[in-house]
């Protein structure tokens, strides 16, 4: 996925992330997710990020690690930025294995013990989500992606190589469209995926008239 930066504000979030989830019986409370990807200051006051939450267990010397900074980003026009994930199952263990690097193939990074999980997600996942996330107080809307919608996929960020490894740690690419979930497309809106690519993103304000 492209990773960028903005100059936010106190209470703005922007991040692009794959989602690993188990929904359980369908309440929210026993909701379970992973999240990994790239953040913009968010989730400042509720939630667990980064080495902030407890049981993430990092490999020593990884090249990269949750909470590093990204000094150098995507340029929505120019040069653009990769974080490369995979994250699997190990089969004999259980743990969820996060493989990450910047513009070079994932290295394992580090790991969520199977103990960290009770129910579904302790021996899969019954969900996996990809794509744009922003929070902001409805006055100061935020960029997602890239900021710009996909409509201009020269500069909206994009996911591509899209692929679902099964309990044999095959991967299969994701050719076809999936289901997509968008809360208000004039500002924030997604692509149909086309060999395993989507672009998305926006601007966070409705389009002039």
């Amino acid at each position: 996925m492209d990773v960028y930066g903005f100059p936010l504000s106190q209470g703005q979030g922007s991040a692009g992330a794959v989602w690993i989830s188990d929904e359980g019986d369908g309440a929210p409370s026993n909701l379970k997710n992973i999240m990994i990807g790239w953040d913009n200051d968010g989730f400042q006051s509720t939630g667990c990020i980064n080495m902030r939450c407890n049981g993430f267990q990092p490999v020593k010397g990884a090249a990269i690690t949750p909470g590093d900074v990204i000094d150098h980003v995507s340029s929505p026009n120019g040069v653009k930025r990769n974080l490369n994930l995979k994250i699997i199952k190990n089969g004999i263990a259980g743990d969820w294995l996060v493989y990450c690097r910047l513009d070079k193939d994932p290295e394992l990074i580090g790991r969520f013990p199977k103990s960290l999980f009770t129910g579904g997600l302790a021996e899969k996942a019954t969900g996996v989500m990809f794509g744009g996330v922003v929070s902001a107080p409805i006055t100061k809307p935020t960029p997602m992606g890239s900021g710009y919608l996909p409509t201009d996929v020269k500069s909206a960020a994009s996911i591509s190589n899209i692929q679902l490894i099964d309990e044999n740690e095959k991967a299969w690419p994701v050719t076809g469209d999936l289901p997509k979930f968008e809360t208000n497309r004039n500002a924030y809106a997604v692509t149909p995926i086309v060999n395993g690519k989507f672009f998305y993103g926006g601007h966070g304000q409705p389009p002039m008239a």
